[in-house]
């Protein structure tokens, strides 16, 4: 897909804080951070298409690693702005929260805003990495679509508003989509990447 850049107004710096997302039975430890100055202004590339998730996350990745080569990817997660949805294309707004592994830098974590319409935000950085998950390695081939759609023949075709690609911090751990009406919560079902099984987010 061929990209062009173009500049769009900063996203506004927000608070940083863990959210309890749960998987597979185990809670994620909430991490307190400081926040401390914003990146770079803003990168932004637009497409001719929605971009897939994989695509956008590899744009991202792109940003990051220009200051922090050597950041690991650790969340992923989006929300309809319209709310709750059965239709996961409206699912278009993400947030990816990367741990720099940078033992030099007082920076231990950022945090990136970017639309599958290929805008991508400014850095916004903080002094605690982001903790209680395992950092999600290499591509995800499964996308939020597919994965919707093993909810659904599970029988949890509902509308969710939050999807998020998690891998909690847990023994045996399997990376997952997370479908939810709250940010971070247990009241949704999470779908393992690898061998498609649904469970309930903190069941």
């Amino acid at each position: 897909m061929k990209l062009k850049a173009r500049l769009v107004a900063p996203v506004a710096a927000c608070a940083f804080v863990a959210t309890g997302m749960l998987g597979a039975g185990a809670a994620q430890a909430a991490v307190p951070v400081v926040p401390v100055a914003a990146g770079p202004a803003a990168h932004v590339a637009q497409g001719v298409a929605q971009l897939s998730l994989q695509q956008l996350t590899e744009l991202v990745t792109l940003r990051v690693h220009l200051e922090y080569p050597n950041a690991k990817l650790m969340l992923a997660d989006g929300s309809a702005p319209g709310g709750r949805t059965q239709d996961v294309s409206k699912v278009t707004d993400w947030r990816f929260v990367f741990n720099t592994a940078d033992r030099q830098s007082a920076v231990k974590s950022v945090q990136v805003k970017a639309t599958l319409n290929g805008e991508v935000g400014p850095l916004t950085t903080y002094r605690a990495p982001w903790g209680g998950v395992a950092a999600i390695d290499g591509p995800t081939y499964l996308s939020p679509a597919q994965a919707y759609d093993i909810l659904k023949r599970a029988g949890h075709g509902d509308a969710y508003q939050y999807v998020s690609l998690v891998k909690p911090l847990v023994a045996k751990p399997h990376l997952q989509y997370h479908f939810s009406n709250i940010r971070g919560g247990c009241d949704g079902y999470a779908v393992n990447v690898d061998d498609q099984v649904v469970n309930p987010i903190c069941g």
